[in-house]
């Protein structure tokens, strides 16, 4: 049975996966992906992607790609089941099938604070050959799927005046995008109504726990927990040249939505200022005061 099923995936992915990826990993393709992807997936390739998958991967994603190896038991977040046919952090419209550069990107880099490491040393062909391999999880008509389209970075308009980044930030984060709603607020009520009023929008109630992560159902069955800024690293990294491209693209799988069509540029990259700003004081004596400051703020009275 194994036996056949290896030479189902040889022959189908050879055929759906052709084309796979660009020859050349400059530092900035690497970053942002090909756009297209252009060399031919061989059988052999799969074989070696299959090799190094039993050996790094299945301990963690299983033998058959469904997030349920050995170790998963003892995790949280749970690995990934690539059955589904995307990853969270993607840089297309959030629920697209991934290209191939999402998959290796974090293949390469890890997940920060999870039990996902840098794979960067293992050969470029190597895990090129593992890409290739956990693309033959999902089932054919998943597979015959082209990929999203890359979701675009704008250019970062706050590199002279960062500041001005963060405080729109601010007012982007708890006005108009309403990531308090998963995320923890990081300012008070009465702020927080402000910058609501700040983009026309009308204040109705907070939800329970404001400054606490809410967490919330995922396309692998389980609920996920949003990061809360202050005290849990950021998978992708805590630049804001990283974060932007999560804001832009969204969480494939989560109530992460993609913002890109939704905020501009300077939206997008006040968020991703904010955040940035928020997270540099995790575990800081200034992330401590910020929270003691929100746990003994005034009582609110709501508008009228």
């Amino acid at each position: 049975m194994k036996k056949h099923r290896t030479k189902w995936y040889l022959a189908i992915a050879a055929t759906l996966l052709g084309g796979c990826y660009e020859d050349s990993w400059a530092p900035e393709t690497l970053r942002d992906g090909p756009a297209m992807e252009t060399t031919k997936v061989t059988p052999a390739m799969l074989e070696q992607g299959r090799r190094s998958y039993v050996t790094y991967c299945s301990g963690c994603h299983g033998l058959n790609g469904d997030g349920n190896g050995p170790s998963a038991h003892f995790m949280d977040p749970k690995p990934r089941d690539f059955r589904v046919g995307i990853i969270k952090f993607a840089q297309v419209e959030g629920g697209k099938r991934p290209r191939d550069a999402d998959y290796l990107k974090v293949i390469s880099r890890g997940l920060k604070g999870t039990a996902m490491p840098s794979f960067r040393l293992l050969p470029l062909d190597e895990r090129k050959a593992i890409v290739a391999y956990i693309r033959t999880f999902p089932d054919e008509a998943i597979q015959k799927k082209p990929p999203g389209e890359l979701v675009a970075i704008p250019r970062d308009p706050f590199r002279k005046k960062p500041e001005k980044g963060v405080r729109l930030g601010e007012r982007v984060y708890h006005g108009f995008a309403s990531c308090q709603s998963c995320h923890p607020a990081y300012v008070a009520r009465n702020k927080i109504v402000e910058h609501m009023a700040s983009f026309d929008n009308k204040f109705s109630k907070f939800r329970p726990n404001l400054y606490h992560s809410e967490a919330k159902p995922s396309k692998w069955g389980g609920p996920i927990t949003p990061p809360d800024f202050l005290y849990n690293a950021i998978k992708t990294g805590n630049d804001k040249e990283d974060i932007v491209r999560v804001v832009a693209a969204g969480v494939s799988g989560t109530a992460m939505p993609t913002w890109a069509a939704t905020l501009t540029p300077k939206q997008l990259w006040g968020l991703a200022y904010y955040v940035e700003h928020i997270a540099k004081m995790r575990n800081s004596p200034a992330g401590d005061a910020l929270r003691d400051e929100l746990a003994h703020q005034p009582e609110f009275v709501p508008p009228k």
